[in-house]
């Protein structure tokens, strides 16, 4: 109901459930965005709860993510549960670590040991963890705790393509320079296979 209600608006507006995330990059573009919004809402009828609501954020937590200022970073509360958590005995840890496998790179290849002993006819045993499963699962917990972030991407600037691959995946990254001559990953696209 809520996809319907912003049909047309995906270059604004982003719903979840029955959360909405309205974006702009000026400030008076986004009351011309939030009239949008409310007005749709006024006429179908539905009412938002003040108290639960934030206007006017330069940031904002969304699922998991601190997004905003044309940048995306895993939330605060997700890193320190990734920093904390213990050693993996089932797959909580990978489907934790792979939600944000697109800030890590080459996060297959680094999980591929993780993966294999915790796939299979291991995932109701006991898991067989190697020397390799430590040093994958310490890794995966070090790129997270880095605090990662990827940005936005500017169109009028030129793309880095990036990709490398080994027996164990393939990965592509889309980067771009910015005008203080720093490369930030761009939030546009960040793969890895596994093979």
């Amino acid at each position: 109901m809520v996809a319907q209600l912003l049909e047309a608006c995906e270059d604004f507006a982003v719903p979840y459930l029955d959360d909405i995330a309205v974006f702009s990059v000026m400030f008076q573009e986004h009351i011309k965005h939030l009239e949008t919004v409310l007005q749709r809402m006024q006429q179908s009828g539905l009412t938002i709860k003040p108290s639960k609501c934030k206007f006017n954020q330069s940031q904002v937590q969304y699922l998991g993510h601190i997004v905003g200022q044309g940048c995306r970073r895993p939330s605060e509360l997700k890193i320190e549960a990734v920093k904390n958590f213990p050693t993996p005995r089932t797959k909580p840890f990978l489907g934790l670590a792979g939600y944000y496998s697109l800030y890590i790179p080459m996060f297959s290849t680094i999980a591929a040991p993780l993966t294999d002993a915790l796939k299979g006819k291991c995932r109701k045993g006991v898991v067989h963890w190697t020397e390799d499963c430590e040093k994958a699962f310490n890794s995966l917990k070090q790129a997270l705790a880095s605090k990662p972030v990827l940005h936005s991407p500017d169109y009028n600037r030129q793309f880095i393509l990036q990709t490398d691959a080994s027996d164990n995946g393939i990965g592509v990254v889309l980067s771009q320079v910015t005008e203080d001559d720093k490369e930030h990953q761009s939030s546009t696209l960040a793969v890895n296979f596994r093979m």
